[in-house]
């Protein structure tokens, strides 16, 4: 029969092989990435909801000023792959296109810039060369990171 002492022991290594596998996970998670260990409270769901709010935000001044005062398609591609990275990660170019509130022509040279400034991958899907998926690049995703992270949003 165990004592009250032996099922404290117990549950004090149970509790401590638990605490040791949350601690491994949580180091895991840093180091991909996906929480910034710098300010783990601005973790990728608080900035995934800034970005959101940030669009949303953009979309209402149309309610009230004509949509050219503020158009700006490489922003609005930008914010939209940012928001799909840890999900989705990719969005074929008419998705993109959509997001952007631009004529395609205007749309796919925003594209082809933000590609040459490094801010954007593409990828050609092996079985139709037609379909161009896009991406933000690494170097994309830490400057949006960057970002979100400096800017305040009320």
């Amino acid at each position: 029969m165990e004592t009250v002492e032996d099922l404290i022991r117990d549950f004090s290594a149970k509790l401590g092989s638990i605490a040791g596998e949350f601690g491994a996970r949580a180091d895991q998670i840093i180091s991909s990435g996906r929480i910034l260990p710098d300010n783990v409270a601005d973790g990728p769901v608080d900035l995934v909801a800034r970005a959101r709010n940030i669009m949303a935000s953009r979309k209402a001044r149309r309610k009230f000023f004509p949509a050219d005062l503020f158009h700006e398609p490489a922003w609005e591609m930008l914010m939209a792959l940012f928001i799909i990275y840890e999900g989705e990660h990719t969005m074929n170019v008419k998705a993109l296109v959509s997001c952007s509130d631009a004529p395609a022509t205007t749309s796919q040279r925003w594209i082809d810039h933000l590609h040459k400034s490094g801010l954007i991958d593409r990828v050609t899907d092996t079985i139709d060369r037609r379909r161009i998926d896009i991406s933000l690049s690494e170097r994309g995703h830490d400057a949006m990171t960057r970002y979100l992270k400096d800017v305040v949003v009320g």
